[in-house]
């Protein structure tokens, strides 16, 4: 059976807002991505990527990578990977903590 066509459209893609507050007690919004490909080996697996040029390209790019990472190192795991156009360079931590409970959160939710 032929099953590139299958895994390179995920499974699931999720946008979403992320409200935080930094130490200042001023409101900031960035946008949260979440990108699930395949499950046919296992759950879904993949790590959060925080960065000022995350976008959903780059998120459903580096989920499909996934994929073969796991397939390869024989884990039995779908491809998966979130992230956000947040900044975390120069935020306090106490700011990026704040952050990353709000990506969980709004992530939650859905």
């Amino acid at each position: 059976i032929y099953c590139l066509p299958v895994i390179c459209e995920p499974e699931r893609i999720i946008q979403f807002r992320v409200p935080w507050v930094d130490d200042q007690g001023h409101t900031h919004v960035n946008r949260g991505f979440r990108v699930q490909f395949s499950q046919a080996l296992g759950p879904y697996k993949g790590g959060l990527r925080f960065h000022p040029s995350v976008n959903q390209s780059i998120i459903k790019f580096l989920g499909f990578e996934q994929i073969f990472k796991n397939a390869l190192t024989g884990l039995p795991l779908g491809g998966g990977k979130g992230g956000s156009d947040f900044n975390p360079k120069e935020k306090s931590e106490a700011e990026v903590l704040r952050f990353c409970q709000a990506f969980m959160s709004e992530l939650f939710a859905h």
